[in-house]
């Protein structure tokens, strides 16, 4: 399997999971606090985002955002968690947590794509040549051919 197509399952696992466990609730088959089941869910999806984040073979881009995507779920995750324990004012604790949150997503991604840049320029890659370099060595090829 593709690590491209394990991603897409675990993704719709996690999804369908989510949609069973809310219909047996809606039926009266279980009694379950939702909010514990969208933690877990929140959780199982930013852990997926952030793994798929450090092992994907994409764009610099696409990493960070993978990793960031995943860090704002498991941020919505313990959002939710906290929202089972407290009854009272979270919201003093709800952006110190968005902050540490991504800050680590943040942290993630720059460990994931070994602090590259993603706009790097040519003329920062070592060994780059310039047009008149390029040209110079072109004319030096064409003149030992000749001869």
């Amino acid at each position: 399997m593709s690590k491209s197509f394990l991603f897409k399952l675990v993704v719709g696992l996690c999804f369908l999971a989510v949609a069973v466990i809310w219909l047996l609730s809606a039926l009266g088959v279980i009694a379950i606090n939702m909010a514990w089941v969208l933690a877990i869910f929140a959780f199982a999806l930013g852990g997926t985002f952030i793994i798929a984040g450090f092992v994907s073979k994409s764009l610099t881009y696409v990493k960070k955002f993978y990793i960031l995507f995943g860090a704002g779920l498991i941020v919505a995750g313990v959002l939710s968690l906290i929202a089972t324990f407290v009854e009272g004012d979270v919201g003093r604790l709800v952006l110190p947590i968005i902050a540490v949150a991504l800050i680590a997503g943040i942290l993630l991604g720059v460990i994931a794509t070994g602090g590259k840049k993603w706009d790097q320029a040519d003329n920062e890659n070592v060994g780059y040549k310039n047009y008149w370099e390029r040209k110079k060595e072109q004319e030096e090829k064409e003149k030992s051919d000749k001869e």
